[in-house]
């Protein structure tokens, strides 16, 4: 009886630890992913001509409407 109870307890905390390492994966590999995109986004940011930036700009400035 006692035995079931403690393979029953290690078995829990076994998946608990599993899936805490899981989760932590994913978060590390969330960051990784955002980390990539900002830097694509900053990439064709800094590749944009000046006239595409000023229209970029203007765009922003026209849907803003103070």
């Amino acid at each position: 009886m006692i035995m079931n109870t403690l393979l029953v307890c290690g078995a829990s905390i076994g998946l608990a630890v599993i899936g805490a390492k899981i989760f932590n994966a994913a978060c590390k590999i969330g960051r990784l992913v955002a980390e990539r995109r900002d830097l694509i986004a900053e990439n064709k940011f800094l590749k944009m001509t000046d006239d595409e930036l000023a229209t970029l700009i203007l765009a922003d400035v026209r849907e803003s409407r103070f």
